[in-house]
């Protein structure tokens, strides 16, 4: 018998687990994890952080100015396959969601795999839940959060940014009740995007044995509160700006669907933080090479690869510089 997956689910039964992770790039096996977080939310119960450790890349850490991570945070940190298991039981019986998910869920899957624990569960994007739901045009963590009255600032840590996200979650579980919107089925009526596709999965299983967590190694720089609700720390100017510009272009860049309005927001982005020229190019030239790297990766580019990159290349353009210019 073909599975329902989730859509005969009702949603506020259903626990969610909220994945976050600093990386040392845009794309997922070129670049690599280097900071881990999970925030479950359970049924009528407040989001409580269950994973949050740096991770170990076995590679030099990149885009430091933007997550404060260097290769001596890591040095003694574990690698992905040392918490692959504690990370996929935080998970167990989920839906797993994400701000960007398109973002974060192929580092999930592609470092899971990695580790010989490959699993595709069901997953739901909070970006584009703002549209869905009809409460405004979707936009950054930082705005949203803003917009629904959510104490943050952008921490540059996983576990803030997790937290954020499950407390935008609890907003739209309230939306979705007052609206009569019961089980995932009813929601991906609502909208036609690509991550709902993946409501015809289960969510992965635990593994229904207790045993010690591996090692972890948190930053504990940014705490949260009891509830689980993130709370406001200090943040140097430039790294508070090179931290939102790069959640703009994760934003305008993670479906690879880049539309006129996500460029003009991009460009709009780049003139409110007045980066650094030389700022802006090495964040557009990463993000480019990410994008590039994926494509090429299994040595070949064809001609819709071809028209994508070239319309990148025109959106980092138009947001202040693109490669070779």
């Amino acid at each position: 018998m073909l599975s329902l997956g989730i859509n005969d689910r009702p949603i506020a039964d259903t626990p969610v687990a909220v994945i976050d992770f600093e990386t040392t790039g845009l794309t997922a096996g070129y670049d690599r994890v280097v900071e881990a977080s999970v925030v479950r939310v359970k049924p009528g119960g407040e989001p409580t952080l269950v994973f949050d450790s740096l991770i170990n890349p076995g590679r030099p850490v990149a885009a430091t100015e933007i997550h404060g991570i260097t290769d001596a945070d890591v040095r003694d940190a574990p690698s992905f396959s040392d918490v692959a298991d504690d990370l996929r039981e935080a998970v167990a019986e989920c839906i797993i969601a994400a701000y960007n998910v398109y973002f974060d869920i192929a580092f999930f899957d592609y470092e899971l795999a990695a580790a010989g624990r490959r699993t595709e569960p069901p997953y739901i994007c909070l970006m584009y839940m703002r549209p869905m739901l009809g409460l405004g045009k979707k936009c950054g963590l930082t705005e949203a959060c803003g917009l629904h009255r959510i104490s943050y600032t952008g921490a540059h840590a996983s576990a803030v940014d997790a937290a954020a996200a499950a407390q935008l979650f609890l907003c739209y579980l309230k939306e979705m009740n007052q609206r009569g919107i019961r089980s995932y089925g009813e929601l991906r009526r609502l909208k036609d995007y690509k991550f709902l596709a993946s409501f015809k999965r289960e969510p992965c299983q635990s593994c229904g044995t207790r045993r010690a967590p591996g090692p972890r190694k948190p930053r504990n720089l940014h705490p949260l509160t009891p509830a689980g609700k993130p709370v406001e720390t200090p943040v140097g100017n430039l790294a508070d700006a090179l931290h939102a510009y790069w959640d703009a272009l994760k934003v305008a860049l993670a479906d690879l669907r880049i539309t006129d309005e996500e460029i003009l927001r991009l460009a709009e982005a780049r003139r409110r933080l007045s980066l650094p020229d030389e700022q802006v190019r090495v964040l557009h030239a990463r993000a480019f090479m990410s994008i590039l790297s994926q494509f090429t990766h299994d040595e070949r580019l064809d001609d819709k690869e071809c028209r994508t990159l070239k319309r990148v290349l025109d959106c980092l353009s138009r947001a202040g510089w693109a490669p070779g210019e």
